[in-house]
């Protein structure tokens, strides 16, 4: 057995509209996570953001 993919929901506590710079964060977020950066020389990590009402934000 091995892991052959990730997949990462993030719900976040509030709506989109209420957080400000909410893009800049979602995109910076991928860019800097070292974590992520490391697992995905190895295993690919599809990462989906939701705000609070659903809105996908990535």
């Amino acid at each position: 057995m091995r892991v052959t993919q990730i997949k990462v929901v993030l719900k976040l506590g509030k709506t989109a509209a209420e957080l400000e710079h909410v893009d800049r964060a979602v995109e910076q977020f991928e860019k800097f996570c070292t974590v992520t950066k490391s697992v995905r020389l190895s295993i690919p990590v599809e990462v989906s953001v939701f705000d609070m009402a659903g809105k996908q934000l990535k």
